[in-house]
């Protein structure tokens, strides 16, 4: 028995071994990035637009009384919106 358990323990480390080698040795072919093409359709009567971000800024806000003199608030950061985000038309881009 003792024969058996050895040649069965041997034939597993064999078969890890050689697992473990061959999942190392090749490095797969590198990739290229995928290309995203934009078709512009000119079908008659469609408009179509683009998405312009909104215009943020942060702005530091100094304690004291609200505006309406209501209440006592802490000094924070508060977010601004300088210009609202809209719809545009969609420009051909010239190159």
């Amino acid at each position: 028995m003792i024969t058996i358990q050895r040649s069965g323990l041997r034939l597993g480390i064999l078969a890890s071994a050689i697992v473990a080698a061959s999942g190392c040795s090749q490095t797969p072919p590198p990739q290229e990035p995928a290309v995203i093409e934009y078709q512009v359709r000119n079908v008659p009567g469609v408009v179509e637009y683009t998405w312009e971000e909104p215009m943020v800024d942060m702005i530091e806000v100094p304690p004291g009384l609200d505006p309406e003199g209501t209440y006592y608030r802490p000094a924070h950061s508060e977010i601004v919106e300088i210009r609202q985000g809209k719809w545009q038309y969609y420009r051909k881009p010239s190159r």
